[in-house]
């Protein structure tokens, strides 16, 4: 995968983590515990994915997850 395409990825999975979440709680006084384990599935592979992409970043530009973290918060 190059960087386009794992940034798709994340993007992708972050609207399934949105929808899951939407799901699990779909107004402030409603939890639907049936949904959690969908959610958290959802949440496991935003993750990977956000995971995969900034291993990719660090490879690909030769910096260590410290300084990624410090360039995106400059």
């Amino acid at each position: 995968m190059d960087g386009e395409d794992l940034v798709a990825a994340v993007r992708r999975a972050a609207r399934v983590h949105a929808d899951s979440w939407e799901a699990l709680v779909p107004d402030r006084f409603t939890i639907d515990l049936t949904r959690e384990a969908e959610e958290e599935a959802a949440f496991a592979e935003m993750a990977a994915a956000k995971r995969r992409l900034r291993d990719h970043i660090c490879d690909t530009y030769g910096v260590s997850i410290r300084e990624l973290a410090n360039l995106a918060m400059v």
